[in-house]
């Protein structure tokens, strides 16, 4: 691992950066990626490639039974039965980005080799602020151009990626199952939350030391601060796409940190609310409704990490 310290025009002399300007580099390279992210999720109508599969599952009626002569017992009665849902609505892709080049050996911030001036490397670039940079923007925080789940369609400092929700969590809806109504219809769910994407935005450019690089003439110059921008984003795109561990992958219950709510599926734990209906001499109606009280079943979470 080459981390090096580039040189720096102070007003009277060149000097080394300290750990501190370094890490103000890495936190504007993380800024950078929220403009223009290499990785990217999408809500899509089904068929979304990061898995597993998730499920929503809830209680339903189970169907009626009628007698001539009188009530079906409970033991005679269907038992309360369960719907399950699946969601593949969330899916990565990746950019095409080709590796930057350094024809010149002057693409690249300038250091004190022991000896004299030299320019760094790709290698060099990676280690010092890229590697850095992707350990931030997978570290579980809101990270510029990453990605998160939330409960409802607005979030500050982030955007909406679609209003078509991610994953719903569905109840039966036991207000809805009446004895005057056998027989109901089994499946009568009502809706607990609904999760939505969505992607951090920039916010504020953090402020940094520029550092020297070699001009055309072979003489030492400032970056200008849209080159430094441009050669930083290209380096960092660059590799969470293409290089093996440094990739940023999204994926759900997978590795990682997680990225936002969790996505809870509950359901009714009862076993069953024994309903009668007598509706006329020769039609004696029963029915088991769904109950009892909300329990998790599983909770699924975006994670994000590198690989």
């Amino acid at each position: 691992m080459a981390v090096r310290s580039p040189l720096y025009w102070d007003g009277s002399d060149l000097k080394e950066m300290s750990s501190a300007m370094i890490t103000e580099i890495v936190d504007r390279t993380v800024y950078l990626y929220g403009s223009n992210p290499s990785a990217n999720v999408t809500v899509v109508s089904s068929g979304g490639n990061i898995s597993p599969n998730m499920t929503d599952t809830r209680m339903t009626a189970g169907a009626y039974s009628t007698r001539v002569d009188r009530f079906p017992t409970e033991g005679e009665t269907a038992e309360p039965g369960n719907v399950t849902v699946t969601y593949d609505k969330i899916s990565q892709s990746n950019n095409s980005v080709s590796a930057p080049t350094d024809t010149n050996n002057k693409a690249y911030p300038v250091y004190w080799n022991g000896t004299d001036i030299q320019a760094m490397n790709a290698t060099d670039v990676f280690d010092t602020f890229i590697d850095p940079a992707i350990d931030d923007l997978i570290d579980g925080n809101d990270r510029s151009g990453t990605y998160r789940i939330h409960t409802s369609t607005s979030l500050s400092g982030h955007t909406l990626i679609s209003g078509t929700a991610v994953f719903t969590d569905t109840r039966a809806n036991t207000g809805a199952y009446t004895s005057g109504g056998i027989p109901e219809a089994l499946d009568q769910p009502t809706t607990i939350s609904n999760y939505y994407l969505f992607r951090t935005d920039q916010g504020s450019s953090p402020s940094v030391t520029v550092p020297l690089q070699i001009d055309s003439s072979n003489n030492l110059q400032e970056y200008s601060s849209s080159t430094l921008n441009l050669m930083l984003l290209a380096e960092l795109r660059h590799h969470t796409v293409n290089t093996t561990g440094s990739r940023i992958l999204y994926s759900v219950n997978g590795t990682g940190n997680n990225r936002g709510s969790g996505m809870v599926n509950t359901k009714l734990n009862g076993g069953g609310n024994y309903q009668q209906r007598p509706v006329n001499t020769n039609d004696y109606r029963a029915q088991e409704f769904p109950n009892g009280t909300a329990v998790t079943v599983s909770t699924w979470f975006l994670k994000i990490t590198r690989g």
